[in-house]
C-alpha cells in the first residue's frame, strides 16, 4: 500500500479501525496515456466512524479531524499536481459516507511511479521510494502491476487492535483498456464480457501476509 496516498491512507485506516476497502483503477489507453483513480471507502462503518471522528484519540492514535484530514489530501494533490505528465488531479472527501478519493490524467504510465515517488519523499525525506508501481510495454502489448515492496514485517509490529483492521478490509484493482485484454498472469483476475478490463479483489490480510500478491501482468491484443 505505499503507493500515492497509501500513507495518508493508512494512518486514516489504524487510527479509524474501520472495515474498508481499497480500490485502486486505471484506463489505459493504447498511446500509454490515460487516467488513475484511488478510492478509499470506509462506508460500511460510516455509523463507527461518525462517533470516532468526535473523539481525540482512540486505541493510542490520535484523531484527526476531518480539516486535517483534507489538508493532507490538499497537499498530496499539490505534490501530484507538480509532477511533470501530471494533470487533471482531483479530490473528494465525502465524510458522509467516508469516502476519500484522488484521481489525474497522465500522458505515460512512468509518470504515475514519477508521482508516487514524489509523495512518498515528501513525507518522508530520507526514505526509499519505489521507483516502479506500474510498467507498460507498448511494443508487447503488456500492462503490469507490480508488487516490489513487504509489509509482512511492519504489520507484525503493530498492537493486535491495529491489526484487527485488516481482517475483512480488500484490495481492489480495476484496469481499463482501448484493446482487448489477451490475458492476465494472476490466476485471482476476473476478466470481463467484453475483454476491455480486469478485476482483482483480494483480502488486505492476505496480501500483507503474502498469501497472494497484486502483481499482475495484462497482455493486450494488437
Amino acid at each position: 500500500m505505499r503507493t500515492t496516498t497509501y500513507l495518508l491512507l493508512l494512518t486514516i485506516l489504524i487510527t479509524f479501525q474501520s472495515c474498508f476497502e481499497i480500490i485502486e483503477q486505471v484506463f489505459l489507453k493504447a498511446d500509454g496515456s490515460g487516467d488513475f483513480q484511488l478510492v478509499l471507502n470506509m462506508s460500511k462503518s460510516k455509523t463507527r466512524l461518525n462517533s470516532i471522528i468526535k473523539m481525540k484519540n482512540i486505541n493510542g492514535h490520535d484523531v484527526p479531524s476531518k480539516e486535517e484530514i483534507k489538508s493532507k489530501i490538499a497537499d498530496i494533490e499539490k505534490t501530484l499536481g507538480k509532477t511533470a505528465g501530471i494533470s487533471n488531479v482531483r479530490s473528494t472527501a465525502d465524510f458522509d459516507n467516508f469516502i476519500i478519493s484522488i484521481s489525474c490524467n497522465f500522458n505515460k504510465v512512468t509518470q504515475i511511479n514519477n508521482g508516487v515517488k514524489n509523495i512518498y519523499l515528501k513525507e518522508n525525506p530520507k526514505g526509499k521510494a519505489s521507483e516502479r508501481v506500474f510498467e507498460y510495454d507498448p511494443t508487447g502489448n503488456v500492462f503490469t502491476r507490480l508488487n516490489l515492496f513487504s509489509f509482512k514485517d511492519e504489520y507484525k509490529k503493530l498492537s493486535n487492535a491495529d491489526k484487527e483492521v485488516f481482517t475483512t478490509a480488500n484490495y481492489t484493482s480495476i484496469f481499463k483498456f482501448e484493446n482487448s485484454v489477451a490475458a492476465a498472469s494472476n490466476k485471482e483476475t476476473k476478466i470481463s464480457p467484453s475483454k476491455k478490463a480486469v478485476m482483482l479483489k483480494l483480502n488486505a490480510l492476505d496480501i500483507i501476509t503474502e498469501k497472494r500478491s497484486i502483481e499482475n501482468k495484462i497482455t493486450l491484443t494488437k
